[in-house]
């Protein structure tokens, strides 16, 4: 069984220092209660002046999901397997209204594997704003100021000084875009508003106990090579053909990831017949020399 809690909550901007002061159930917390397998849920549009933005399954089947925007109901459905972690279903609402400002793109960062905002600043900002004024620290630097042309905004491959993973963006405002060429980058047309929220996730592969020095091409980009390649050290090769099908399962591109497994996997099933090969061939010797 699992115990899963379930409800509604409000995000805030401008609390992404202390996310924590800034949220509030619009109803729940309900639970924890025993679960195991599906979990149907659904959400209203608005309730009272908060509307509905997106549903978030931490610790369900796969580790958990960020659900598209504006899906009322999850589908496929939240499953939880028996013996898993504590889990959640939360429906994430915006309050609407306000005082109004200047147009912005307003971002903030999700862990959707445990269902809560990450906490930044200055110190492990997540992100770079390419095109657009930034707000000023410490709590508008979430803001990239459309007024005088189009925002755009990077997310980290790696949350800074963490193992989290990006996985994806969602984007609410019909001005708000997903770039086309760079699966990081959000943008904002000029003088619109919108939110984007970068989401991250827990690398779902198991993290060997030892780790084989030199390059690994498959990563060697950027900050993840630094990183594995510690992993890999003083694996075997088998093992670290292995260890890498099993970070490829953090690529949310599913013809990228499967193009990459496929190439993985041809690779160490020829890496095994090689060995397998030469092992018979070991023993052979010894047979003939006895």
């Amino acid at each position: 069984m699992s115990m899963v809690t379930s409800g509604a909550e409000t995000w805030t901007a401008h609390t992404h220092r202390h996310h924590a002061g800034g949220t509030a159930w619009l109803f729940g917390p309900d639970g924890p209660s025993q679960s195991m397998g599906p979990y149907p849920v659904s959400a209203q549009t608005w309730i009272g002046t908060a509307e509905f933005l997106f549903w978030n399954a931490a610790g369900a089947q796969g580790g958990g999901v960020a659900y598209p925007v504006g899906e009322l109901t999850p589908v496929p459905v939240p499953v939880f397997p028996a013996g898993t972690d504590p889990g959640s279903v939360i429906a994430w609402y915006i309050q609407t209204g306000g005082n109004g400002g200047p147009p912005a793109l307003i971002f903030d960062a999700l862990l959707e594997t445990e269902g809560n905002w990450i906490d930044w600043d200055a110190t492990n900002d997540p992100f770079t704003v390419t095109s657009g004024a930034r707000g000023p620290q410490p709590d508008n630097d979430d803001t990239a100021y459309t007024d005088a042309g189009e925002a755009a905004v990077s997310a980290h491959q790696f949350f800074p000084g963490t193992s989290l993973v990006f996985d994806q963006w969602l984007v609410f405002g019909e001005h708000t875009h997903l770039s086309p060429t760079d699966r990081w980058q959000v943008t904002q047309d000029q003088g619109t508003s919108g939110y984007a929220f970068a989401i991250y996730k827990r690398p779902g592969a198991r993290v060997p106990s030892t780790v084989v020095e030199g390059p690994v091409r498959w990563f060697d980009m950027g900050d993840p090579a630094p990183r594995i390649q510690e992993i890999l050290r003083q694996q075997s090769e088998l093992s670290q053909i292995t260890s890498l099908i099993e970070y490829s399962s953090v690529i949310s591109d599913q013809g990228v990831r499967a193009l990459i497994q496929r190439g993985m996997y041809e690779t160490l099933i020829t890496t095994a017949q090689t060995q397998l090969n030469a092992g018979k061939k070991t023993i052979a010797g010894g047979e003939a020399a006895g």
